[in-house]
């Protein structure tokens, strides 16, 4: 049954189930592993009449292969499938809501108390926003948003990203700092989103006429992490740090790239033979008194673009 509910579950997380809305979605769930479950009770009657011994079984298995899929047993079990079906369906989309690992730490309240650590962001902002804004319509942009970031999805598993914020058409991403450098997951996380919507590009392009591109702005360094909110509980993160990000994707028109990384994090990352890395030089960043030395990155093996545009 783990088996079999696994699967459809797999199915379920397929894309074309994601303009379905929660209420939907949990009660197909639940309608699945009920049909599943009826499905192997039937087998499982079809089995003990060919093959058991009655001898060897208890009461309710008797009743059960007297009676079926009729019994009390069989009606027992499919009202736990189909309440424990919901239950995790509910558990599943509010876990979805905050985000991997985020409803963990609020239950057991790991930042009740605020506490430091050392973390990285990355801003990922969408260019000419105001361009397709005019462009689309707000409906219209508001579909391609919500695409965008359905997108972002495989990013952030592959890439073991955590999601600290959607706000209009930026993402905030972020990871403890060990975990962001392994492997250079706090790299790979944007190339990999650009894959996503390269690979979807024409979709992007016969319903909006436009490829998004995204820019990013990567930091690193210590934060102050914390519970906040009594209405509305989430966690918080408060540190230069994401100033700083923030400030160094605003660059990235500037300067011609879609990446630029600050100089902390170059430092620290492992080596990463798939990379150009390129000094942008010490660049002043707004409202910071302090200038910046930034890094430009690249693949080695470029991305295909296709149906781009230039603004």
């Amino acid at each position: 049954m783990g088996i079999i509910f696994g699967l459809s579950d797999m199915v379920f997380n397929h894309r074309i189930f994601s303009d379905l809305s929660f209420r939907l979605l949990i009660l197909l769930r639940a309608i699945s592993h009920l049909g599943l479950t009826l499905l192997l009770l039937t087998l499982t009657f079809n089995l003990a009449q060919n093959f058991g011994r009655r001898g060897s079984f208890d009461p309710l298995m008797l009743d059960f292969m007297n009676t079926g899929v009729l019994s009390k047993t069989s009606l027992v079990i499919l009202i736990y499938t189909g309440v424990i079906s919901i239950l995790f369906g509910l558990f599943r989309q509010i876990n979805g809501m905050f985000g991997p690992g985020m409803m963990k730490n609020l239950l057991t309240g790991k930042y009740h108390k605020p506490q430091e650590e050392a973390r990285i962001f990355m801003f990922l902002d969408l260019k000419s926003s105001t361009t397709y804004a005019e462009r689309l319509g707000h409906k219209l942009y508001s579909e391609l948003i919500q695409d965008c970031f359905s997108d972002l999805t495989e990013a952030i598993k592959q890439q073991k990203a955590q999601v600290y914020q959607y706000v209009g058409d930026e993402a905030v991403l972020t990871w403890p700092l060990k975990e962001g450098l392994e492997d250079g997951h706090c790299l790979k996380a944007y190339f990999t989103f650009e894959q996503s919507i390269q690979d979807r590009a024409s979709y992007y392009f016969n319903k909006y006429d436009l490829v998004p591109v995204f820019k990013a702005g990567v930091n690193c360094g210590w934060v102050m992490t914390a519970e906040v909110g009594v209405v509305k509980k989430e966690i918080a993160y408060h540190s230069d740090v994401l100033n700083t990000a923030a400030r160094i994707q605003g660059r990235c028109n500037e300067l011609g790239h879609r990446l630029l990384i600050s100089e902390f994090l170059f430092d620290a990352l492992p080596q990463l033979d798939e990379y150009i890395f390129k000094e942008e030089g010490i660049v002043p960043l707004k409202g910071k008194k302090k200038k910046v030395v930034l890094y430009s990155v690249e693949p080695k093996v470029p991305i295909v673009h296709q149906f781009e545009f230039s603004e």
